[in-house]
């Protein structure tokens, strides 16, 4: 080592002891019973105090932790402690002095910073008990619940630290938040729900008729002022005992945001809505933030969402949804998958290669019951899955009632229905190839879009308005393909349609969202959100002692 080095090293050195203060010893010692997380965002500051002489990290720590928009659960994250020690932070404290009490509270913000940033990007739910609670249905409810969930690691100790250094732990925080600007309405909803007064409770008995438009009734008076807490009906309205056009308005504009029967009338399932506790619904609003967590950060500034519980679809573009139609989802016990994947190509005049489980679970028992059933809807029957397979034209139906058995294996034999107006895919398909054999598509059974729970399919999502959304996806078809598409809708000749640029769809579950500023509550029927709800992980961080 040269002269000049040492020279430097030992002044370095000489330096160090000179300023070193006793705050960083005991922050040295503290640092010994923590975790390797802790110590290492230390290390990058050399073992020197984090938060102490830094008032506006402190600051704006402080502000953050009492933030809903961070800490939309209230929870502890350290405050305890911090409170406990803050009394310390003066401009004339006396460092060494409080050495050991300010290495105590410098720890603990540390450890709240940590907490907090872990909280926005993974919540306090336990992700991995969701999804096993999910895999459970399997085995003891045959259902195969599918649930692609991004789940995400806590920021990096270098980010963190780099959050501090810039003085920009607000902008930090704020970048870890999921779909900003659906998760902004949530905590926009939670605020207004949670300053709600509780509402009385409505009296009604067996016997209530209901009320409708032009009746005059003393519970009138109550539903209005009830209706005035949730901002259905106004604030300055006529608070009468008669059931007038305001009253109308508002109990439609209830119905659609808890999708309950439009009819006009406030009967008992009406009542019954309005007089759940107001905690029930900022709870279902909090489990919809928690839920942001296991969905990427960003959708795409183009793509299709298919929200299962609202059983609707639409097509987003800037943010904005430009499309929008009813949809028939997975059935309870053969639920719609929850993932993301890409739409590469839609098909005109499908045939319907019937999947094996269904047709173990219903063509096989409904043949039973009509042997002719698969003449009457256009089903071919096909020995084998090759290209070059055999038709089989008249199937002995004893052949196949073995194979109801899972155990007998795969069914030897491959059931098409072909094109045409009965075909349970309706005259086009939109593709986006999965593990799960999903897809959008048209339906030759129109009338369901207008029930207002919508679980009757297989998994498949049957879309309201297809060649709507054809229409939408022209511009990503071949400019020859434009030319004959007209000609296939017209006949019943299969064609495959390719896209030049594939769009992503995304399924997803919420039973929560805010739209032009007002809620909606959906219901949970998948019991997804009661699986979240039992989740949650306890606060390890309420009034611990750190040494």
């Amino acid at each position: 080592m040269g002269i000049a080095l040492r020279i430097i090293l030992l002044l370095t050195i000489l330096y160090s002891s000179i300023f070193a203060t006793l705050l960083d010893t005991e922050l040295s010692l503290k640092l010994q019973n923590e975790t390797d997380r802790v110590k290492s965002i230390y290390k990058m500051n050399a073992n020197h105090p984090l938060w102490i002489g830094h008032a506006k990290n402190f600051h704006t720590l402080m502000n953050s932790l009492q933030n809903p928009y961070y800490n939309y659960k209230d929870k502890n994250f350290y405050q305890n402690t911090i409170g406990q020690y803050s009394y310390l932070l003066q401009d004339n404290m006396n460092v060494n002095e409080n050495a050991n009490d300010l290495a105590i509270l410098d720890i603990a913000l540390t450890k709240s910073y940590m907490a907090l940033a872990k909280f926005i990007v993974k919540s306090d739910v336990n992700w991995d008990s969701v999804s096993l609670k999910l895999a459970e249905l399997k085995k003891t409810k045959d259902i195969k619940a599918n649930w692609e969930m991004v789940k995400k690691n806590p920021p990096s100790v270098k980010e963190l630290f780099n959050g501090l250094i810039k003085e920009d732990i607000d902008g930090f925080l704020n970048s870890l938040i999921p779909l900003k600007d659906r998760y902004a309405r949530l905590i926009e909803s939670l605020q207004i729900y949670r300053s709600m007064p509780t509402p009385p409770k409505i009296p009604y008995t067996k016997n209530f008729k209901g009320l409708k438009y032009g009746d005059v009734d003393n519970k009138v008076v109550q539903i209005k002022k009830r209706l005035a807490i949730s901002g259905d009906y106004p604030k300055n309205g006529d608070f009468s005992n008669m059931f007038d056009n305001k009253l109308k308005y508002a109990i439609s504009s209830y119905k659609e945001r808890f999708n309950l029967e439009r009819n006009g009338v406030i009967d008992k399932v009406t009542i019954y809505y309005m007089n759940k506790p107001i905690d029930m619904l900022v709870r279902s609003i909090i489990t919809n933030l928690d839920k942001l967590k296991v969905f990427p950060n960003e959708f795409p500034e183009e793509y299709i969402l298919v929200n299962i519980p609202n059983f609707t679809m639409d097509y987003y573009k800037d943010n904005r949804s430009i499309l929008h139609m009813s949809a028939v989802i997975g059935r309870d016990e053969r639920p719609t998958p929850i993932f993301q994947s890409k739409m590469t190509y839609l098909e005109l005049n499908p045939n319907w290669n019937i999947p094996e489980n269904l047709v173990r679970k219903d063509l096989i028992p409904t043949l039973i019951k009509q042997p002719d059933y698969m003449e009457k809807h256009n089903i071919h029957v096909f020995k084998g899955w090759g290209k070059n397979s055999k038709e089989i034209k008249h199937l002995d139906i004893e052949k196949l009632l073995p194979y109801q058995d899972k155990k007998k294996g795969h069914i030897p034999y491959r059931f098409v229905q072909f094109p045409g107006d009965d075909n349970a895919l309706g005259r086009i398909k939109f593709m986006f190839p999965n593990k799960y054999s999903v897809y959008l598509h048209d339906t030759d059974n129109k009338s369901l879009f207008a029930r207002r729970y919508r679980v009757y399919s297989s998994g498949c999502m049957r879309i309201s308005k297809p060649f709507e959304l054809l229409e939408m996806l022209k511009p990503r078809l071949r400019k020859n393909d434009l030319k004959v598409i007209d000609k296939y809708r017209n006949n019943l000749k299969n064609k495959i349609f390719r896209f030049t640029k594939p769009l992503v769809v995304q399924t997803a579950y919420f039973t929560v969202f805010n739209k032009d500023g007002r809620t909606f509550f959906r219901k949970d029927i998948y019991g997804y959100d009661k699986m979240i709800e039992n989740s949650v992980i306890e606060d390890e961080s309420v009034d611990m002692a750190l040494y």
